[in-house]
């Protein structure tokens, strides 16, 4: 059970990580090196914090 809901919780990553690239498509052409670098550091931030959150709880134990 608590390997289902790591890979969820993953999955929910991912999918959130497409809907925003999706939603700011139009907007690509417009950024710059800068903006982008701050859309990776924020993403792969995400992703640790999720995953360190996730781990610590279900099996930190």
């Amino acid at each position: 059970m608590k390997i289902h809901r790591a890979v969820t919780l993953a999955l929910m990553m991912l999918v959130s990580v497409a809907l925003v690239a999706a939603a700011t498509w139009q907007g690509v052409q417009s950024w710059n090196g800068r903006s982008l670098a701050a859309l990776a550091v924020v993403v792969v931030a995400a992703a640790i914090s999720g995953i360190a959150f996730s781990w610590k709880r279900y099996f930190g134990k």
